[in-house]
């Protein structure tokens, strides 16, 4: 919905999410980087999936053995969603007028 009103939103919006796919620890283990920069790559949803995945089938251990990671992954994954629910419904009404 931010795209009707700012043409770049989607190069933006492209640009975010490829920087945030790099910064996906996939062939990289999250230990390399610094206790005080962790948290930054965890805020990362893709961050959960793919350690899911590598706890699942390397670890062999299952997600639901991480409860708090999940409810973490979950948090940030529903407040993304209500963020963008919130600032469409806000704009809804002027997409008529910009169109």
């Amino acid at each position: 919905s931010l795209i009707i009103f700012f043409k770049d939103m989607g190069e933006i919006v492209t640009m975010l999410l490829q920087f945030g796919f790099w910064m996906t620890p996939i062939f990289w283990s999250i230990d390399i980087v610094p206790k005080e920069y962790q948290f930054f790559l965890k805020l990362n949803p893709m961050y959960y999936i793919v350690e899911g995945y590598r706890d699942t089938f390397i670890h062999k251990v299952w997600f639901w053995q991480h409860p708090y990671l999940t409810l973490y992954f979950w948090i940030i994954a529903l407040s993304v969603f209500a963020g963008g629910a919130i600032i469409f419904r806000k704009l809804r009404p002027h997409f008529a007028d910009v169109l």
